[in-house]
């Protein structure tokens, strides 16, 4: 296998500093005492936007983690007793176990009085520990809070330059899939899948972002399914969703391909796909809302008849952030979302279609917001006819 060059190691320390310092001023125009930060081995980017620790996966609180940010004094994060030696290698402040969250919530209510505190991640905490959280604050408000969401959604240099490198690598994926098919002949959807994990490890990722998803045939009409032993066929649909995890980052990537001769319904799945996302290529800036840009992308789904086989087209929304998980919370491209766009925001411009016994496919892009419109991160072709 040829030598790659690895990606970076540690987040630099500036990023960091400067990262709790843009919360902290978030939060304080909230009118926040403290926030605390709630991540895990699935979710992870909530505490790892704060230090290279992620938890591991497990039954236990090895796979949880919370970082207790005040506005003033040093961060706090509290891991499970089997990761603490290696949280602290990888944090640059203080690591306790959860064993300790009574007495560092003591200590925090004692330096910032009774104020609210803010809870990051608060769809995602298990609810024992939400409410072991809430009864050590001692009557204190724990409100939900978006100051590390809106923060994670703004990209600095450096980790544009770590998603653009996810995403690169997963282009290569894709290609090799292209490839296999044109020099193997059918192929079973985890047989493609595994191109694609091992076409991304041997670029350069870590591995997949995520379990890598082939969907063929019949099963292409399902939005979202693992890959099976069923091979593809001529004639159909292949839905894919497959992306790189490459040092703290990665990409999600939504594509779909006709497998040899195609009919007219499968070529105009897949051009109204193509054009929905165009069009919110076209539209995407600085200044809209989400909500804005979402609308141009779901009426290009519903008036091509779409709307009963798209859940873009029904209103779960056509984009969400990415950045260090998958998905992320900030900026959701949906319906009814004000968060106006930022430059530098991070996220995916995304259309499904799965029309059942015919097939579909998602196909997704990752942009970064300018001033006047939107970089893509990603340069996979949309329009697929293999």
């Amino acid at each position: 296998m040829t030598a790659v060059p690895a990606p970076p190691t540690a987040i630099p320390l500036e990023e960091i500093e400067r990262r709790i310092a843009r919360v902290r001023r978030r939060a304080a125009a909230e009118g926040l005492g403290a926030v605390l930060s709630y991540g895990d081995c699935w979710r992870s980017a909530n505490v790892r936007y704060f230090t290279d620790f992620r938890p591991v996966d497990g039954v236990h609180d090895i796979a949880l983690a919370l970082l207790v940010l005040p506005l003033d004094g040093e961060p706090v994060l509290l891991v499970g007793d089997g990761t603490l030696d290696y949280a602290r290698e990888m944090s640059t402040f203080r690591v306790e176990t959860f064993g300790s969250l009574e007495q560092t919530f003591t200590d925090l209510l004692a330096a910032q009085g009774a104020g609210p505190v803010g809870l990051a991640g608060h769809g995602l905490i298990p609810a024992h520990l939400h409410e072991r959280c809430a009864a050590a604050l001692g009557g204190a408000p724990l409100v939900p809070t978006s100051a590390v969401a809106l923060e994670k959604a703004r990209k600095s240099a450096w980790e544009l330059g770590q998603l653009r490198e996810a995403a690169r690598i997963t282009d290569l994926a894709m290609d090799a899939i292209r490839t296999a098919l044109e020099n193997n002949g059918p192929m079973s959807e985890r047989d493609m899948a595994r191109v694609a994990d091992i076409a991304m490890i041997e670029a350069g990722a870590d591995g997949p972002a995520y379990l890598s998803m082939v969907q063929s045939g019949p099963r292409a009409a399902f939005s979202l399914a693992l890959p099976t032993n069923r091979v593809v066929r001529p004639g159909e649909m292949v839905m894919t969703d497959i992306g790189a995890r490459y040092g703290n980052y990665v990409a999600d990537g939504g594509r779909g391909f006709a497998y040899g001769s195609v009919t007219r319904q499968q070529r105009d799945i897949i051009d109204t796909a193509a054009d929905a996302v165009e069009v919110g290529l076209e539209t995407a800036r600085a200044g809209i809302t989400a909500d804005e840009l979402n609308k141009v992308m779901q009426a290009v789904l519903v008036e091509r008849g779409y709307a009963p086989y798209s859940s873009e087209a029904m209103g779960r929304g056509t984009g969400h952030g990415t950045g260090m998980d998958p998905e992320e919370e900030l900026p959701w491209i949906g319906p009814g979302n004000e968060t106006v766009l930022e430059e530098d925001m991070v996220f995916t411009l995304k259309a499904t279609i799965n029309v059942p016994e015919v097939g579909g496919l998602r196909t997704e892009r990752i942009v970064r917001v300018t001033q006047d419109g939107v970089e893509p991160l990603d340069n996979f072709p949309m329009r697929n006819f293999w």
